[in-house]
């Protein structure tokens, strides 16, 4: 009996010395294990993440009838979302990581790239880090974050599907970010950063569907940037303008047809007409609308262009000076850019 007892014993003995053994002599845990990027990620970029409340009007009443997100971006207490979060509210409430609530108002809204704007008076603001969308990768790690379903500060993680998905809207391109990180109703106007925590784009939609999963979209912050900064010093976007309406024309590769030309417009004024077909811009050749907005979107208001157009049987070459495209002119021609698109 006593040899059973001491052969229990050397055994409990040797079980606790090879646990010790495992603990102190075998290798280590890496933190890193558990402490995943995004988890990092997330506690950078969280103060800079709030939620913007879309308020309407009931009687005298306000009731919250949206709900989306927004990023810090600067001390000043300017903000980015997106338009379609903004848009139609009788007022706007941001509410920050703190829990703190301010009154916000609307700096500029740009319905075509869906962005906008909105300001309030708030001390301690940490802004978020931008860096360039021209640098991300496909399958490179990204998290996005929001208030998704009006559940606060959501944390979704995921891969750039795809760098560079074009979109057309009202005459112009558009390059998006592909993800499969989960975008839901709230994410809207949120960030997607890298995992450095850095702004990479802002969520924006997703393709929701039977049957389809893991296809959101942002706005590539290189485009986030440049609309901010103009909606923080005009209001509003000024994108350039040539004054003319253009067309394809049927098995025809040698450029496009214009069939309008705006009275008084800049190419007006350069001696473009009707008829004129358009086969090179800054000796870019002009195959399609994609060729001319090509071109405008590495242009600014003020700066002069060559176009090169086929009259008849003659070549000829005009500079235009460009226009900001007018508010009516660019709403009235987007209901016919299906079929004629203004440049």
């Amino acid at each position: 009996m006593g040899l059973r007892i001491k052969t229990l014993i050397v055994g409990i003995a040797g079980l606790l010395l090879g646990a010790w053994l495992m603990t102190f002599l075998g290798p280590k845990p890496n933190s890193d294990t558990f402490n995943w990027p995004a988890v990092e990620v997330a506690k950078r970029v969280g103060p800079s993440v709030v939620v913007v409340q879309n308020n309407r009007l009931n009687g005298s009443r306000e009731q919250m009838k949206g709900m989306g997100s927004g990023v810090v971006l600067n001390r000043e207490g300017d903000i980015v979302t997106n338009y379609h979060v903004v848009q139609g509210a009788d007022a706007l409430t941001v509410v920050l990581s703190t829990g703190q609530r301010f009154r916000a108002r609307v700096v500029g809204v740009d319905p075509p790239t869906d962005l906008a704007v909105i300001r309030i008076h708030a001390q301690h603001l940490v802004p978020i880090h931008f860096t360039s969308s021209r640098a991300i990768e496909p399958g490179q790690l990204v998290v996005a974050i929001g208030n998704s379903l009006g559940l606060t500060h959501t944390v979704t993680v995921g891969v750039v599907s795809a760098k560079d998905r074009v979109m057309y809207r009202d005459g112009w391109e558009y390059h998006l970010i592909q993800t499969d990180a989960a975008i839901n109703p709230g994410n809207s106007g949120g960030p997607l950063v890298n995992d450095r925590g850095e702004l990479i784009g802002i969520n924006s939609s997703k393709i929701a569907q039977t049957g389809v999963e893991g296809i959101g979209f942002a706005i590539p912050s290189d485009t986030v940037q440049y609309v901010v900064q103009q909606l923080i010093r005009y209001g509003r976007v000024r994108r350039p303008w040539m004054g003319i309406t253009l067309q394809p024309v049927p098995n025809h590769q040698l450029g496009m047809m214009i069939v309008s030309v705006a009275p008084n417009g800049p190419a007006a004024v350069a001696g473009l007409r009707a008829g004129d077909l358009v086969t090179a811009i800054n000796h870019h050749p002009v195959h399609n609308l994609r060729d001319v907005v090509k071109v405008l979107e590495h242009t600014t208001v003020g700066r002069e262009i060559d176009v090169s157009v086929l009259r008849g049987t003659a070549n000829l070459t005009v500079r235009i000076r460009l226009q900001e495209i007018p508010q009516p002119a660019a709403s009235e021609e987007s209901s016919t850019a299906h079929r004629k698109h203004p440049a």
